[in-house]
């Protein structure tokens, strides 16, 4: 090797030694930055023009990071911040309910107003006790008003925090995209992105505890953004996620995919080319903190609030309903038939009727609903707890020969003849050729507090206006948001005695216990379906069971759900961790290594410093010879 060879060859290795020594130093400056990831020189051998080796030269610098660990993180920090959050507003929820020995939780007023009821069963005279059947009642009232109030207050609270998070998507889609700009310009000249792609990761590890992505990288630094479903969020120009959120969130406020029906926001990704995704609608958020805000607000608490209304609307209708079995209609044998007074029959009321095919040998179920708005026709026969019934909704604005027609046409095929003599509707079947009738009765809501031929005591009502409740459909569904409308009846304020006295024409005996113990049985005896969509049960076993049976099963299923809810999350933050702690060390600066690199580097930069040396000595002696 000639002298001007040696020395090129120094002064590229002095080169190289320098820049080795500024990244070294700048990782040993950094170690301690959040995001920061440990920086290294990829070297190349650089050729004379005859071919020779003249030196290394610094070719590019990277970044020491463990790629499939990184997504296994972001996809497990979604998963974690969906949980997180649903731990939080679960464990809301369950102290807002509260366990079956909570005082003033919603289970001790039940179970005192149930224990109040019995005192009056053995004391029905005393006016001190119907005064504190009164105030028990209130105390469930006014529970299951404020926890409706709560239930819709986070509701409110996740609506407004998803408009929030929506815009700090937004925002880290845009940084991301700033810097895939200056990414690829830099690197299509040959400057080093390593500190670019260090604040972009950060970028992105907060975008995944927000949304569920997936990155996928492209040749020229840059990366595009799509969610886990699939939705486009960053390509060469970034999407933008919309929010129309509403001011006013209540129970009636639920969210439709029809967005003429819908009554909460929207989340609508609009694309660079101006089309548009409702990402609800379409499933295209799964996890992170915005999955876990739609799926509270849109889900998991309104079955909350499904089941209290579940409860107001069993409770009042437990209370205030009465069975009329029907009569022999005086059919013609073989035909048999049943009539029905149907004079006093609600909106909301339910007529059933029971009957053997006669092809099948089995018996058959046939609900009709009172209606008085044609508009909500047809109805489905989950529109009825009982999973064994056919549902039909009779219209009887236009009259009872109008209804029994429709009935008639209802029953068409099992060979009933339905006719209507004023309020009293006979069925008549075909004499067993078809079918054969085996039952019928009406189930009634009592009107008023006395003189209704029953027991049945309108205790609570929709509203302090003291509006009835049937559990009618008409507009809305009066189910919808009972609970934090139900209200004790203001002319049973008005008159505490009619607690007991239900019949003014006889005059029920101020001791007379009737009355309060069908109230008491009908809460602790009589078994109802329950509507399985309010989360208990299914649709072919809804749950069965007593008003407080059901109150229990709310509190208990609540209770294990937050706990199941606590236990899933604390599970996933161990995993997040430990894949973080993995992402960390592939990445991280290890000080005892870059500091003996850096005595490498300087003895290396020593020893180039002193060829360099003698080369100029010898060449002094040559310029001297």
């Amino acid at each position: 090797m000639g002298l001007s060879s040696a020395l090129n060859t120094a002064l590229y290795g002095l080169k190289f030694n320098q820049s080795q020594l500024d990244l070294t130093a700048a990782n040993i400056a950094s170690a301690d930055t959040v995001g920061y990831t440990k920086k290294s020189i990829q070297a190349s051998v650089d050729y004379g023009s005859n071919g020779q080796v003249i030196g290394v030269v610094s070719d590019q610098i990277t970044r020491s990071i463990d790629e499939n660990v990184q997504r296994q993180y972001r996809a497990s920090a979604a998963d974690m911040s969906y949980l997180d959050l649903m731990t939080s507003y679960s464990a809301r929820v369950d102290e807002l309910i509260g366990s079956l020995e909570d005082p003033g939780s919603l289970s001790e007023v039940m179970a005192n107003f149930v224990s109040d009821l019995s005192a009056l069963t053995t004391s029905p005279e005393d006016y001190t006790v119907r005064l504190q059947v009164m105030q028990s009642a209130q105390a469930v009232a006014t529970e299951l008003n404020s926890a409706t109030t709560a239930v819709q207050q986070m509701r409110q609270e996740t609506e407004n925090q998803i408009g929030d998070t929506v815009q700090r998507v937004n925002e880290l889609i845009g940084a991301v995209s700033d810097i895939n700009q200056e990414i690829v310009t830099q690197k299509s000249g040959s400057q080093s992105t390593a500190d670019l792609e260090d604040q972009r990761d950060r970028y992105l590890d907060e975008l995944s505890g927000l949304i569920d992505i997936t990155v996928r990288d492209d040749p020229n630094g840059a990366v595009r953004l799509y969610t886990t479903g699939g939705m486009s969020l960053l390509d060469v120009y970034p999407s933008e996620l919309r929010f129309d959120g509403r001011a006013t969130i209540s129970a009636e406020a639920q969210w439709n995919a029809d967005p003429a029906l819908s009554k909460t926001g929207t989340i609508t990704l609009v694309t660079p080319g101006g089309s548009t995704i409702d990402m609800i609608a379409d499933m295209g958020i799964n996890s992170g903190r915005l999955g876990a805000l739609v799926d509270m607000r849109d889900d998991y608490l309104v079955e909350v609030q499904d089941q209290l209304d579940e409860v107001a609307s069993q409770m009042s209708l437990a209370l205030s309903s009465y069975e009329v079995e029907g009569t022999d209609a005086g059919a013609t044998a073989p035909q048999k038939g049943l009539d029905l007074d149907m004079a006093d029959l609600q909106k909301g009321n339910k007529v059933t009727l029971t009957y053997t095919d006669a092809g099948s040998g089995e018996e058959q179920t046939v609900t009709f609903i009172r209606v008085d708005d044609a508009t909500q026709l047809p109805l489905g026969n989950d529109a009825t707890a009982d999973p064994n019934d056919t549902v039909y909704g009779i219209d009887f604005s236009g009259g009872y020969a109008s209804a029994a027609t429709q009935m008639q046409t209802a029953l068409a095929g099992a060979g009933f003849t339905v006719s209507d003599a004023g309020s009293v509707f006979s069925f008549v079947d075909d004499g067993g050729t078809n079918s054969t009738v085996t039952g019928l009765s009406g189930t009634f809501t009592a009107t008023g507090l006395t003189d209704e031929g029953t027991s049945a005591l309108p205790f609570f009502t929709d509203g302090l206006g003291g509006e009835l409740y049937t559990g009618a459909m008409e507009g809305r569904d009066q189910k919808i948001g009972y609970a934090g409308r139900i209200s004790i009846n203001p002319d049973l304020v008005a008159d505490i005695s009619r607690l007991v006295v239900f019949d003014t024409g006889t005059l029920t005996e101020s001791g007379d216990p009737t009355r309060a113990l069908a109230m008491l049985n009908s809460l602790t005896q009589t078994s109802f379906d329950f509507d399985s969509k309010a989360g208990i049960g299914s649709d072919t076993a809804p749950f069965n069971g007593t008003v407080v049976d059901y109150l229990s099963e709310m509190v208990s299923r609540q209770s294990a759900k937050s706990s199941n809810l606590e236990s899933a999350s604390a599970g996933q933050e161990v995993v997040t961790n430990n894949l973080k702690n993995r992402l960390d060390d592939s990445s991280a600066v290890n000080m005892d290594e870059e500091l003996a690199r850096l005595i490498q580097l300087q003895n290396a930069y020593t020893s180039n410093a002193r060829v360099m040396t003698v080369v100029r000595e010898l060449f002094d002696v040559l310029m001297n010879a």
